[in-house]
């Protein structure tokens, strides 16, 4: 199974008191938790950036953490990027297209993507600020910043299914 998520900032203070923690152990802790009773071992996980900040925590959390995780790296990645190689994660820089399943991944929302336009279905996860939130009425874009999805990663499968929906509704 395929997995996306983004902007968990595990280790982060900020972003612990305004999800209410009481502190960045207990939020990496919750998030390390729900990400586990999700993913499994061997299943893939997409991260769009800010996945940690600082070195420490960020190692800490890639120690528990199920799954083969592939990081489009953001501008806070790219000062921990020694620990995602030691961890074996797979960093990319930009934005990364998943052809088969017909999705292209980025930290940053894009207003035009490769594929866009054209008759196969084609979806862009983005990650990043919560402000850009997913509209499929207009475009096949969702925002999967893990703050709109519960602090846990969200399936491509589940993804997919809700386009459908929306799609089924709109005929």
């Amino acid at each position: 199974m395929i997995y996306i998520t983004s902007d968990t900032h595990f280790g982060r203070y900020n972003a612990a008191k305004r999800r209410g923690f009481e502190s960045t152990d207990d939020m990496d802790q919750s998030m390390i938790d729900k990400w586990n009773s999700k993913v499994g071992e061997t299943d893939i996980v997409w991260h769009l950036g800010n996945f940690g900040w600082d070195l420490i925590s960020t190692e800490n959390a890639l120690m528990q953490l199920n799954g083969n995780i592939n990081l489009i790296m953001s501008e806070f990645d790219l000062g921990l990027k020694e620990i995602y190689d030691i961890q074996g994660v797979n960093t990319f820089q930009g934005y990364y297209v998943l052809e088969t399943k017909g999705c292209v991944l980025s930290h940053w929302p894009m207003v035009n993507w490769p594929a866009k336009n054209h008759a196969s279905p084609s979806m862009h996860l983005h990650g990043n600020n919560k402000e850009y939130k997913s509209d499929l009425n207009k475009e096949n874009r969702f925002n999967v910043n893990c703050d709109l999805w519960s602090l846990e990663p969200i399936s491509l499968e589940s993804l997919k299914e809700i386009t459908q929906m929306v799609k089924e509704q709109e005929c």
